[in-house]
């Protein structure tokens, strides 16, 4: 059952009674002791004759209700809201659903096949990744697993940016290290890229490159700080379905396209000796220059191509990530989708913040000036990229993080990934006991669940039967934190569980419907992981 559920049978009741509602909610109970869902329907309401309505009487009225008294043990009230406590049947059912969907479990059409296009990282191919890209590329991979898992067809892609006057200092700058290994005397541009990587890649070049121009340079840098970025995904457990170029994009004509077609909707005009867009018909605080007075374009203007190219391709969404540096950057893209004819509503663009590192108490200095800043790489080296990515996704994108390396890197239960891994582990240890005691999958699986009247295995219980729910909210609001936070609940409630109880003891009965519990815990943190894309360890 889910709140929807309720929601739907509360309006009928209270609707029937005569009563007038506003929009109200039914949410998954904050604690324990408030049931399994609570409303604030009592805020939201007027009885017929306009008076504030006696929450006593509604909660009489609600239990007079046949799929009420069904499927709730009791109602009661508290500080006005309605909390509901669901029937131990219901509990119990959560067990025989895990078992038969095993890995489904908390999967749902909820996206009914929807096309969606989530574009995250599209780092410039002129360094390596840095921990800024790392946590977009780890939200971004999260909500495409979360999207995919709630009946969404999801497509991931990586824009390039791999052309203009970035690229030509890339280039330049390549040579000008080459050219000082050998003694010859070059002078790397004030804005040009100084980092020991283009050192790196200079050493690798063969000899006689002296002469070779520019563009061989640039086209070297590019392919082997491409290839190091797509080694540092792999390994990060990132996987993009498509690398969108802008030089092709710019060469097969669509910018010159798409700027055409804004002609002849008048949404461009010329004026001080620049093209420019009229984003303002759109929400935009001030229109924008597409080309300017040299006859060059802004970096608006194959922004703009680029997601015409999106909309094209027939997505009933799109979702991009991008860094802090680009907020300010909505209003306009939100501008030109819009004048392309696609709802803004359907660009959803996620800002995802800064993460600051500390070991301990000190913080870590990052500056980008002269190639000095951690990149993602050298954190995984240090933590392990399934910490890196857990502590990057525990706290909501648009907030900022300060991801304390020691901490990461402990064997405790301070540590989350850890604390979370280890339970997992721990499960694995008990399943892997049972069956040598004979327990079979049929015995587990026909065992009699109510012998599940332990205060912490009810809680189990309903932590997993809220796990569909938590998936369901996080693709809706794309807030991965959420799974994150749920699966670390889950794995407190299990250890606190097992401190407290042997699951496999004299009594076989008791035993069966214990071991149940713990699949059904397994099969829960496995699908939970798999979402983060963060490993399921057999040991530790």
């Amino acid at each position: 059952m889910k709140p929807h559920d309720l929601k739907v049978h509360l309006e009928k009741i209270l609707s029937e009674a005569g009563y007038k509602i506003d929009r109200f909610n039914v949410f998954p109970a904050a604690r324990k002791e408030f049931g399994d869902f609570s409303t604030n329907v009592a805020f939201k309401m007027q009885d017929p004759s306009q008076k504030k309505p006696d929450t006593k009487k509604i909660i009489h009225l609600i239990q007079q209700d046949e799929w009420i008294k069904e499927n709730f043990e009791k109602i009661e009230e508290k500080n006005s809201f309605i909390n509901f406590f669901l029937k131990d049947r219901l509990i119990y059912s959560t067990i025989s659903e895990i078992l038969s969907r095993k890995h489904e479990y908390g999967k749902s059409p909820y996206g009914q096949n929807k096309k969606i296009l989530v574009e995250f990282v599209s780092a410039n191919p002129t360094g390596p990744l840095t921990i800024a890209h790392g946590r977009q590329a780890a939200f971004g991979e999260a909500i495409s697993r979360i999207l995919s898992f709630s009946g969404y067809k999801v497509d991931r892609e990586y824009y390039l940016n791999d052309c203009g006057r970035q690229m030509e200092l890339l280039g330049i700058s390549l040579k000008a290290h080459y050219l000082q290994m050998k003694g010859i005397p070059a002078e790397i541009p004030e804005d040009g890229y100084r980092g020991n990587y283009m050192k790196d890649i200079a050493r690798k070049l063969p000899e006689g490159c002296e002469n070779r121009d520019n563009v061989f340079f640039e086209n070297v840098a590019r392919e082997k700080i491409l290839q190091t970025i797509k080694d540092d995904l792999k390994d990060f457990s990132v996987h993009f379905d498509r690398w969108f170029s802008e030089k092709h994009l710019r060469s097969s004509g669509s910018v010159e396209k798409i700027i055409e077609q804004l002609k002849k909707k008048e949404f461009v005009y010329r004026a001080d000796g620049a093209l420019w867009f009229r984003s303002t018909a759109f929400g935009d605080d001030k229109d924008r220059v597409l080309i300017k007075q040299d006859s060059s374009y802004t970096y608006l203007a194959p922004d703009i191509a680029y997601h015409a190219d999106k909309i094209q391709r027939g997505y009933d969404m799109l979702i991009n990530l991008w860094g802090p540096d680009h907020a300010g950057y909505v209003p306009r893209i939100k501008a030109a989708v819009a004048a392309c004819g696609f709802s803004p509503e359907k660009l959803r663009i996620i800002i995802v913040q800064l993460t600051t590192l500390y070991r301990g108490k000190e913080k870590l200095s990052m500056s980008t000036r002269k190639g000095q800043f951690i990149t993602l790489r050298q954190l995984m080296d240090e933590v392990g990229p399934d910490a890196t990515k857990f502590f990057f996704l525990f706290r909501r994108a648009e907030s900022h993080l300060d991801f304390d390396l020691e901490l990461a890197k402990k064997k405790t239960e301070e540590n989350p990934v850890y604390y979370i891994q280890y339970a997992f582990v721990r499960a694995k240890h008990i399943m892997m006991f049972a069956r040598e005691r004979h327990f079979t999958d049929d015995e587990v699986a026909g065992a009699d669940f109510s012998l599940l009247k332990e205060e912490d295995e009810i809680e189990i219980l309903k932590k997993l039967k809220n796990f569909p729910l938590t998936v369901e909210q996080s693709a809706r609001t794309l807030e991965v934190s959420k799974i994150a936070h749920y699966i670390l609940e889950l794995a407190g409630a299990f250890h606190s569980y097992y401190q407290k109880f042997r699951v496999v003891d004299e009594n076989r009965k008791v035993s069966c419907a214990r071991l149940a519990l713990v699949k059904c815990f397994l099969t829960v943190m496995h699908n939970g992981l798999e979402l983060l894309g963060i490993s399921k360890p057999e040991k530790m």
